[in-house]
């Protein structure tokens, strides 16, 4: 087995017992157990459980940036409804990750370093995006907005209530609802008056 094959061999059993069992009480131990190796074998693919937690947060906060930049680069739109579009691929990303398992959404919010870490550098890149979709819509003409960067910040403050682990504290329907609600307050705020 090559190296590439055999650490997505331990992320993948890591990742089975993660959803299962959450960071806490999953040791490198049991991920090597599960994936059928040494325990020494992790440590030659990974320094530290922490590691592979990380590693595994990271790949979920992609599948949630990547559908944000999907919905974000939708030609034949608005840029308010790519906005929109963005937030709303951000909620369901959230939900669809969620439905993993009973510890699922720990990769997105939980005590561990590795999911701060993770975290940290999702919240970097999805303001990156929504700056530059605020930019680019700014410079169109359709929206308003002086300075991009800031808004970005403001605009994922305000929608930090519609994500891990608050939007499981309610329906999801009640959530969505919400984040509607939500999206006619913000684009209020930057759609450019005509």
């Amino acid at each position: 087995m090559n190296d590439t094959a055999r650490r997505e061999q331990i992320l993948q059993a890591a990742d089975r017992l993660l959803r299962h069992y959450g960071p806490q009480k999953t040791t490198v131990a049991d991920v090597a157990r599960e994936a059928g190796v040494g325990v020494g074998t992790v440590y030659l693919e990974f320094t530290s459980k922490e590691a592979i937690v990380e590693e595994l947060s990271r790949s979920r906060y992609e599948v949630v940036l990547d559908a944000m930049r999907v919905a974000a680069a939708a030609d034949g739109r608005s840029f308010g409804e790519r906005l929109v579009g963005a937030l709303d691929a951000r909620l369901r990303a959230y939900f669809t990750q969620a439905d993993g398992g009973a510890h699922a959404c720990d990769l997105f919010h939980c005590g561990s370093p590795a999911v701060k870490s993770a975290s940290e550098r999702f919240y970097q890149e999805e303001c990156a995006l929504l700056a530059d979709l605020l930019r680019r819509g700014t410079e169109a003409g359709e929206l308003d907005v002086a300075d991009p960067d800031l808004t970005a910040r403001v605009i994922l403050r305000a929608y930090k209530s519609f994500t891990p682990p608050w939007i499981f504290m309610e329906e999801r329907d009640e959530v969505v609802r919400l984040s509607a609600a939500m999206h006619a307050i913000v684009l209020g705020g930057v759609v450019a008056r005509k």
